[in-house]
């Protein structure tokens, strides 16, 4: 699994089969991250750190869809 920390926040993510998505804007202690997701309607989505597939040259890349990201529910 690829580190993520706080100093990455800021940084692009790219979620898998498509471009840049959005912003990473938090790094949980639950093991989660949080992505805001650029546009009029800018949403925010918490999904499993386990989702991102590596990073590097200030991208994030998620091994999961766009799709995937807006579906997610996090466990109660």
């Amino acid at each position: 699994m690829t580190d993520v920390t706080q100093a990455m926040l800021g940084q692009d993510v790219v979620a898998a089969g498509s471009g840049r998505m959005g912003t990473l804007t938090a790094v949980n202690a639950d093991g989660t991250i949080q992505v805001t997701v650029d546009g009029p309607a800018e949403s925010t989505f918490t999904i499993p750190l386990a989702w991102v597939q590596s990073s590097g040259n200030g991208k994030i890349l998620l091994s999961h869809t766009v799709e995937d990201v807006q579906s997610y529910t996090p466990p109660a």
